[in-house]
């Protein structure tokens, strides 16, 4: 795995974003990310849509090298951790969360998070909310659920079409980021982007596996 930085400040913090994905917050040794999706390949399996079981595989073993790379104590998920119900490949989740038990897991729950705060607690994790503040930064899955506060957000899984010098395009994923929002990446490999949605300030920081590149 190759990883690539970019330090930002955002809401005075010093922020460090990835090319894999996440950031991480240095002052609470905090590794970030969103929308894991975890279930999704093996949802649409069950719905005679053939998939690798994989892609699961895969976004785990990421995660992992990310908590091995950073000093992290902490390990905030933005949302939409699983993506349907129990299944086989969520039971992954338990197994990946022993694996660090000096860690603390928290989830922000997202609209795909329909377990309940004990069967959360059961796989590992060790805090859900709703909405979490931590200093002046406020973690929430959907920006619109919180105004007037910095936050830092997931969901929309932001992207960016760039035109090449051949005149083809090609849509990288990216961090967006405005004076009051911070917009995540998908951190699940198995995702589609929305090009669209970002406030009129907002930098993205778009980003492939040897670069991260700053786009106005």
């Amino acid at each position: 795995m190759n990883i690539i930085t970019q330090d930002i400040s955002f809401s005075g913090a010093l922020l460090t974003l990835t090319n894999q994905r996440v950031l991480f917050w240095k002052e609470h040794n905090t590794l970030v990310l969103s929308d894991l999706h975890l279930g999704k390949a093996a949802h649409f399996r069950k719905n005679g849509i053939a998939l690798p079981a994989q892609v699961t595989l895969q976004d785990l073993q990421r995660l992992e090298q990310l908590i091995q790379y950073f000093p992290v104590k902490q390990v905030i998920i933005v949302g939409d951790l699983i993506h349907a119900g129990a299944n086989t490949e969520v039971s992954l989740l338990q197994l990946f969360i022993a694996k660090f038990p000096s860690i603390k897991f928290v989830l922000i729950k997202g609209n795909h998070d329909r377990f309940s705060n004990e069967q959360w607690k059961k796989m590992g994790i060790h805090e859900t909310y709703q909405d979490w503040r931590v200093d002046s930064i406020c973690f929430t899955h959907q920006t619109s659920s919180i105004a007037h506060v910095p936050t830092i957000s997931g969901h929309v899984h932001p992207g960016i079409s760039v035109r090449m010098p051949t005149k083809r395009s090609i849509t990288f994923p990216c961090f967006v980021v405005s004076a009051q929002q911070l917009i995540l990446p998908a951190f699940s490999l198995f995702t589609g982007f929305d090009t669209k949605l970002a406030p009129g300030d907002a930098v993205r920081y778009a980003f492939h596996e040897q670069a991260i590149f700053c786009v106005h």
